[in-house]
């Protein structure tokens, strides 16, 4: 039984590490839109290479 709960555990872990991810890069995506900041690959193309 408690191997059982371990690997449910383990599985819903598994799971919900990889959409907290997501949801957390979504966040700081909507976060520069709102305060105009420009995404990364925006402003590292906008600056002149070395």
């Amino acid at each position: 039984m408690a191997a059982q709960r371990a690997s449910d555990i383990d599985m819903a872990c598994g799971l919900l590490i990889p959409v907290l991810g997501n949801f957390a890069m979504l966040l700081r995506k909507r976060q520069r839109l709102v305060h105009g900041e420009p995404a990364k690959a925006t402003a590292t193309a906008a600056q002149p290479s070395a």
